[in-house]
């Protein structure tokens, strides 16, 4: 990582020695943020911060979880803010403003080629190549880091007995969460087979499992977790309503407010430029499709709440509270 961010650095340095069309602060203004499409603008601001709330799951494997989750919370908030707005503006510097905007970007030159073109012309191939190697072990990490927070949800859904008990499985030795891990990797690999085959016919031309399946479920993710943080911001204020536990009223009501509030306008905005995000002229079905995705399942998930709550009281009281005495002897596999 400390390499990645080396990187990183050294392109900022270079691009802002080397500005395309000169040295200037209109990329990071204001108003080149609120323009036509800032849903999509929106929808890759939020993407860039997925994973920042990871934190928390591993609170129950972390020695003071009260203290560290919370500082690396809002470490990885503050870090990934700067750094990404800081990048953002030097590559902005690097390809020129005017271009930006003027819609001068070609299909050829949009994408990676952005960043490589210019670095092959100011550092040469060379750099070019460590770059290319460390921006995929860049993913490599992000996607064993998605495995793992998808693998821990599951396990601890199952261990609390939404989800089929037997996901809640771990190894002996390690306390791995090995069901949840498993059943992410055969689900990532069913859909990934699937959007391939499926694609090779389609009437909206070949789905690249990486480009297509990438840019579509990486959309949707972003607006899911929108989606699911305004829900949270009204859940805390219920959730201290009934215990306040010390902590003060702007934590407990105004900041989750303004957060909900925000998130909510967010939401709709992302929703209303939904084509934009998949280079669609017009709307189609595939525009309401993959909100859907997010959307229906979570109704089926409030609709199976409902139900735990009227058929089976004592597992719903005991969601989100962690494993009890009984409960917290993991299941475990044999040798």
């Amino acid at each position: 990582m400390l390499l990645e961010f080396a990187a990183v650095i050294v392109f900022n340095v270079v691009a802002f020695a080397n500005p395309a069309e000169g040295f200037t602060a209109a990329p990071i203004s204001p108003s080149a943020l609120f323009v036509p499409g800032i849903g999509a603008v929106l929808v890759f601001g939020i993407a860039a911060f997925m994973g920042f709330e990871s934190a928390a799951i591993y609170g129950e494997e972390a020695k003071d979880p009260k203290r560290t989750v919370a500082r690396a919370t809002f470490s990885a908030v503050v870090i990934i803010g700067l750094f990404y707005a800081l990048s953002s503006w030097a590559l902005a510097l690097a390809i020129g403003p005017e271009k930006i905007t003027s819609g001068g970007i070609t299909m050829d030159e949009a994408g990676p080629p952005l960043f490589f073109t210019f670095v092959a012309d100011r550092l040469g191939l060379i750099v070019v190549d460590i770059m290319s190697l460390l921006f995929i072990t860049s993913l490599f990490a992000a996607l064993v880091a998605f495995h793992n927070a998808v693998a821990r949800y599951l396990f601890s859904l199952g261990r609390e007995r939404v989800l089929p008990h037997g996901l809640s499985a771990v190894r002996p030795r390690q306390d791995a969460p090995w069901a949840g891990s498993l059943t992410q990797s055969v689900l990532a690999a069913v859909v990934v087979i699937v959007f391939a085959i499926a694609g090779a016919g389609s009437e909206l031309g070949p789905l690249f499992p990486v480009v297509t399946l990438f840019s579509w479920l990486t959309n949707t993710g972003a607006l899911g977790l929108v989606l699911l943080m305004a829900i949270v911001s009204i859940a805390v204020i219920g959730y201290f309503r009934r215990d306040p536990k010390d902590v003060g009223i702007v934590a407990r009501v105004v900041a989750p407010i303004v957060a909900f509030l925000a998130l909510t306008v967010a939401l709709v905005l992302i929703i209303a430029n939904f084509n934009v995000l998949l280079d669609q002229p017009e709307a189609n079905a595939v525009t309401f499709l993959l909100p859907a995705l997010v959307i229906v399942p979570g109704i089926l998930g409030i609709a199976w709440g409902f139900w735990m709550k009227r058929n089976r009281p004592a597992d719903y009281a005991r969601i989100g509270h962690g494993a009890d005495d009984e409960a917290a002897t993991l299941t475990e596999i044999g040798d």
